[in-house]
């Protein structure tokens, strides 16, 4: 796309022929969040990129921003800190030697007097406070990446119209979706060397980049073979592999076993690079050098190295442990899924300026047909222990009828509220328990799950996240764990079909829209319910995305009269499968 060129343009030169990334992101055209709201913006491509899901969006031109303003009508105007704001246009207008150009100021008086709110979001605090401020003084508000600059800004401005407004993650195109290989590769790096400034951070430079030259480290500089200021010092050279195009990046974030990360700014609580998010939001681990802002970001998501042994062992760690990299990957991905989005900071702006928004719909129904009036207490324990927190249970009472104000207590008690029961005569197909408890539902999503399986807390958070960076139409697992009670056997199936699109989930997994579950049904048949659906889902051109494999555990109980799928545990366990271990699998398959 045209607005990635300036911000990742190749190094003149460079290596290209060593960079080992196959493939782009793909860039999805939308949609918009909020296409209600109008934002006319000048900004770097980088936010042009990540802000254009969130409203609708209209690149100022510095001749005709008059007619666009008057014909766009927009709620705000919304100016980011740019050096060569929306692809060069306003170059220097922000920075200039003669001051804020003069296209500039005119578009900031004219807004104002037709009562537009202005923004200034400065991004570039707080080396570059001096170079923006003036910018800043023509503008109702101020937002800023480092919160320690908020009393200078209320001091030179003369007025407390100043907050916070870090950096973060957009998911549509920071996300985990695998591809081909996977992670495939080892240990990556992508920035660049400053050998007259940034003292601090040429220091974290050597114990983070030094010890991991062992470990496969790959380099990706744009600025090597510019001035000699930026060249990185001889050790590192034969670790450069070229530099890569913004959407080539994006995809190497997930191609990569572990990036590691350096800070020029290490005193700012808010203030971090736009790297760690975007990393964090596509699970991906990251070592990082130590600064104000991480723990308060990320916690434990992201690993914090002060020593070339501590980034040794960490390397060592990570680059042998699949397992330790896919939990400590999924841990950060759930952090900036909960916090560190776009969206959470457009709501901010937006309820800083007072412009109504809507909340995003992420309620949930979960479908559970059941014959066993012994495993409610199973539902109820999943069902209440759920960490999202719009959600209802949908119970369909196959051939057998329960004391449902009894049960209604107990599951108020469990802190369930929203609860629905649902009869169903005996000789109805499991098919027609899902249509039917599916047109009981009322949330924007429904998860059809089974009364005896394990489903850990962040179960539905989880694959509810998956609907907001794919387009898939059902979000499942079919990397999963199923558990054989006769032997204590715990199985892991499927395991190359983590985060990526697939022909199938495992049934008791599948998540899709009450709209397209209306839509499509579930056939009237009692077996082969789920593939049916989901053969159902393809030929409509709908996608299916399997999920992580954690959080999730299929149970087979040693009487298998009570399973829909009529397979013995021998054929199961002979079945190709990964044998993972023995005994109860709650406590290791949650995250």
């Amino acid at each position: 796309m045209d607005q990635q060129s300036e911000a990742a343009s190749a190094a003149k030169g460079a290596s290209e022929h060593h960079v080992k990334v196959q493939g782009r992101v793909h860039v999805p055209d939308g949609p918009v969040a909020r296409p209600d709201i109008t934002a006319a913006v000048i900004l770097d491509p980088f936010s042009e990129l990540a802000l254009q899901y969130e409203w609708r969006q209209v690149l100022l031109s510095p001749v005709d921003w008059r007619q666009q303003i008057v014909d766009e009508k927009p709620d705000l105007i919304f100016l980011e800190s740019a050096w060569k704001g929306n692809r060069g246009a306003w170059r220097l207008a922000m920075t200039g030697q003669k001051g804020v150009s003069q296209a500039l100021v005119d578009l900031l008086e004219f807004a104002k007097s037709i009562g537009i709110p202005t923004v200034l979001w400065n991004k570039e605090d707080p080396p570059n406070y001096d170079r923006f401020i003036k910018t800043a003084r023509l503008v109702d508000f101020v937002f800023t990446v480092d919160a320690q600059k908020i009393p200078d800004y209320r001091r030179d401005l003369g007025h407390d119209r100043v907050e916070v407004l870090p950096f973060a993650a957009q998911p549509r195109i920071h996300n985990p979706v695998e591809s081909g290989d996977g992670r495939s590769h080892g240990v990556a790096f992508a920035g660049s060397y400053f050998n007259e400034k940034h003292s601090e951070r040429r220091g974290q430079m050597e114990y983070i980049l030094g010890p991991a030259r062992k470990h496969g480290l790959e380099i990706y500089s744009r600025m090597q073979n510019e001035d000699e200021r930026y060249h990185f010092p001889e050790k590192f050279r034969e670790h450069i592999v070229g530099s890569l195009p913004y959407e080539e990046m994006l995809a190497a974030y997930t191609q990569y076993k572990v990036f590691l990360n350096v800070n020029t700014v290490t005193d700012s609580p808010s203030m971090c690079s736009r790297r760690l998010f975007e990393l964090s939001a596509a699970a991906t681990p990251v070592i990082s050098g130590p600064a104000a802002s991480v723990a308060p970001f990320f916690g434990a998501d992201v690993l914090v190295s002060e020593s070339e042994g501590q980034t040794d062992e960490l390397l060592a760690s990570l680059v042998q442990h699949e397992e330790l990299r896919a939990r400590i990957g999924l841990k950060a991905h759930r952090r900036v899924m909960r916090e560190h989005t776009y969206g959470q900071r457009v709501n901010r702006v937006l309820s800083v300026l007072g412009i109504p928004t809507k909340v995003p719909d992420r309620s949930v129904s979960m479908v559970i047909p059941t014959r066993r009036p012994d495993m409610m207490e199973n539902v109820i324990s999943f069902a209440s222990s759920q960490s999202l927190k719009d959600k209802e249970v949908v119970i369909v009472l196959h051939g057998f009828d329960v004391n449902e104000d009894n049960v209604r207590g107990r599951m108020r008690e469990a802190g369930l509220d929203k609860v629905v029961f649902v009869r169903a005569k005996g000789d109805v197909t499991l098919g027609t328990c899902m249509n039917l408890g599916v047109g009981a539902s009322s949330g924007r999503y429904v998860a059809k799950m089974d009364d005896d399986n394990y489903y850990g807390v962040h179960y539905l958070e989880d694959l509810v996240n998956a609907f907001h960076f794919t387009d898939a139409t059902v979000v499942g697992k079919w990397a999963h764990y199923a558990h054989l009670a006769s032997s204590g056997t715990t199985l892991l199936r499927f395991p190359y079909a983590e985060k990526r699109f697939t022909k199938l989930v495992q049934g008791g997994t599948i998540v899709t829209s009450r709209e397209d579950a209306l839509d499509i049904q579930f056939e009237d048949l009692p077996r082969r319910v789920d593939t049916t659906f989901l053969e159902k889902v393809a030929a409509r051109g709908g996608g299916v995305y399997s999920s992580d494999r954690f959080n999730f555990v299929s149970r087979r109980s040693a009487v298998t009269s009570g399973h829909t799928w009529t397979i013995s545990d021998s054929q199961l366990l002979a079945k190709k499968s990964t044998l993972a271990f023995f005994g109860d699998p709650t406590e290791h398959v949650t995250v």
